[in-house]
């Protein structure tokens, strides 16, 4: 009889982008540290899928893993009904945040390579600009923060004490994703063919 891993092996091989929406959604819903969160990591990662997946299918993804991710999260985290949950998506914080994530995954190809130390250069820089979007977004929209400098500043002072668990969490998935992609796994057995020539 198949153990779970083997059917979760089965299941990755032939449907990764399924795979991937499914990681996401459950690692945002299971209990982490506040703002340790996926969702950058892999749109950060999702040109590491190339060679399996179409672009079109990787964007999907990302996509997908937003918008169950955050109906799943509202909805058992935070007990929205649909029409709240509808209400959220009908606010432009979102749609900026998710803006954010895609232009994350146009600059994945140039921020991971070539090597692990130049991924985990780069990652904070990922980590650092949607800080600074999703702050800047909670400023515009959230009505907490007066509409003038001050009030962009004390939204970006307020955000600091979260920037450490998400930098965190961008390291850790980052690795993560990268370890379990396909590109990962040809270098693997390339880096093995040429040892043992």
């Amino acid at each position: 009889m198949p153990t779970v891993s083997s059917r979760w092996n089965s299941f990755w091989n032939a449907w990764p982008a399924a795979a991937l929406v499914l990681v996401v959604v459950l690692l945002r819903v299971l209990p982490h540290p506040v703002n340790f969160a996926p969702t950058l990591a892999l749109a950060w990662n999702l040109h590491r899928w190339s060679s399996t997946s179409s672009r079109w299918t990787r964007l999907g993804v990302l996509v997908l893993s937003c918008l169950v991710g955050d109906a799943v999260v509202n909805s058992l985290l935070y007990g929205m009904d649909a029409q709240q949950v509808g209400a959220y998506w009908s606010q432009p914080g979102p749609w900026v945040l998710y803006g954010t994530y895609g232009i994350l995954a146009i600059l994945g190809p140039w921020g991971n390579r070539p090597t692990w130390s130049g991924t985990f250069l780069r990652v904070p820089m990922a980590s650092l600009l949607f800080f600074v979007v999703s702050n800047t977004t909670v400023w515009l929209w959230g009505g907490m923060y007066p509409a003038n400098a001050s009030g962009w500043m004390a939204a970006i002072v307020a955000g600091l004490p979260f920037l450490t668990m998400s930098l965190s969490g961008d390291l850790v998935y980052t690795a993560i994703f990268k370890r379990l992609s396909p590109e990962y796994a040809s270098e693997s057995s390339s880096k093995t063919l040429l040892q043992k020539a």
